[in-house]
């Protein structure tokens, strides 16, 4: 449902700019699991970036044909300097350059370099000092968990001019819409036309507000019990068809932390009712 934060509600989009599939390497949900979830959610649009992957965007391209939902194509790449999301492109960067040569790479290709989770190395953020230039900054990232490290990322966004970028940074499906960004797109432009092109040049002119909540603690240990749970589960089906072949499986670490919650909790009450 488009979210009526604009002067013309038509105008404002609701996206999530931080979506992954099963094409990362931390996560099982399939493209398909995750369309449904985005327009289960209410959302406009969501950005999938899968980490140095962009087979799982392309599938997800595919998922949203004929849906209520833009897919922007993307990928959250792993730079020499920490993690950063290219929206609006189709092929993924070389991983292991350095942050600022792939922010050039992004945008010769048209797309918009956004700093995911900043200033947080636990999480592979880019540290303040090779933070020189981006095109926006993740403000609000769901799974920061406390808080403070989305509030030190506004205050340097604010500070420096940077569009404000929200998005859930979803694993799984149930977190899908959990932070996003009202996105106001250009003129002629309303949610009924809009393509790709129109939402990263939104962004880009800072035409946004990031919104949403994160996660609880206990929401955030659920969430990641199931992954690892689906991850032992894979590990336990390889190593087995390994033994069937006559093969070894090497290397597989298996971990299990529990089981899947029934729910992750309630969706904040973040989107505007409207025509749809």
């Amino acid at each position: 449902m488009t979210a009526a934060t604009g002067s013309d509600p038509t105008r404002t989009i609701t996206l999530d700019a931080h979506v992954h599939t099963d094409a990362s390497h931390d996560c099982s949900a399939p493209p398909e699991r995750v369309v449904s979830a985005a327009v289960d959610a209410g959302l406009d649009a969501i950005a999938v970036t899968d980490h140095d992957a962009v087979d799982g965007a392309r599938r997800a391209v595919s998922a949203a044909e004929g849906v209520d939902l833009l897919v922007v194509p993307g990928v959250e790449v792993s730079t020499a300097d920490g993690h950063l999301l290219a929206l609006g492109v189709d092929e993924a960067p070389d991983p292991g350059l350095p942050v600022s040569t792939t922010t050039e790479w992004v945008r010769e290709a048209g797309g918009l370099a956004v700093v995911p989770h900043p200033f947080q190395v636990s999480r592979h953020g880019v540290r303040a000092a090779a933070l020189a230039d981006c095109d926006a900054v993740e403000t609000l990232n769901a799974v920061a968990v406390t808080g403070a490290q989305n509030r030190r990322a506004h205050r340097f966004a604010t500070a420096e001019g940077y569009p404000s970028v929200g998005g859930s940074d979803a694993h799984v499906p149930d977190l899908i819409g959990r932070a996003f960004t009202s996105v106001e797109l250009p003129e002629g432009v309303d949610w009924t036309t809009m393509t790709v092109a129109d939402v990263v040049d939104g962004v880009r002119a800072g035409d946004v507000t990031a919104r949403g909540t994160v996660t609880t603690p206990v929401e955030f240990v659920r969430t990641y019990a199931w992954h690892a749970h689906n991850v032992a589960a894979s590990a336990v089906q390889s190593a087995g068809t390994a033994a069937a072949t006559g093969r070894t499986a090497v290397g597989s670490r298996v971990m299990t932390v529990g089981s899947r919650a029934a729910t992750v909790g309630r969706l904040p009450d973040r989107l505007a009712t409207g025509p749809r």
